[in-house]
């Protein structure tokens, strides 16, 4: 590694490859150059090459997700508070609006393939977080569980459409419309 460099910070600029350059377009040159890694020593942390890369990125995004990004709507204090706490985690994550989700980019070409199911247990980790706080509020289990879909569904097109416009705005509609959606008190 990099003088300095550890794995995460390896990983955090590998993610930044990838949300920047797709799974197809991260090129072994890229990855070199944004770690500061040759490519053999690329190969010895990463055996398996790309594949391995974005294995260790989804792994560094289920951590961040699980805890950091997810952690606050299970916390303490009220239900629109936690979902504060966790819109400031997902707008830090996803700088206001203007990074791509890695799951996104991970869901198209040869990725899709190779990732489909981290894909899937991680969206539905997402989907199941926004539904045990929906349902801890009342919410019948279907009713939490369409709310926890739509949250997600609402959370990637705005950061879709917020990249299309050259706009943190969509984006930052979605979150703070978020608590209300999620606990049922939409107008």
């Amino acid at each position: 590694m990099a003088i300095n460099q550890t794995r995460d910070d390896m990983v955090d600029s590998i993610i930044s490859v990838f949300r920047s350059e797709g799974y197809e377009g991260a090129s072994l040159a890229k990855l070199s150059e944004a770690t500061g890694l040759g490519r053999s020593s690329l190969y010895h942390h990463f055996p398996m090459g790309k594949e391995d890369m974005a294995n260790a990125a989804l792994d560094r995004l289920g951590i961040l997700m699980g805890g950091d990004i997810l952690g606050p709507l299970a916390g303490p204090g009220s239900a629109r508070q936690r979902l504060a706490d966790f819109g400031a985690k997902i707008s830090g994550f996803y700088a206001d609006g203007r990074q791509p989700c890695l799951l996104d980019v991970f869901s198209v070409g040869d990725a899709a393939r190779l990732f489909q199911d981290r894909l899937r247990q991680t969206n539905r980790a997402f989907i199941q977080a926004i539904t045990d706080l929906a349902a801890s509020t009342g919410a019948s289990p279907a009713e939490a569980a369409r709310r926890g879909e739509d949250a997600l569904i609402a959370i990637e097109g705005a950061l879709i459409v917020s990249r299309g416009l050259a706009s943190s705005d969509p984006f930052r509609r979605v979150l703070a419309e978020l608590p209300d959606r999620v606990l049922g008190t939409e107008k």
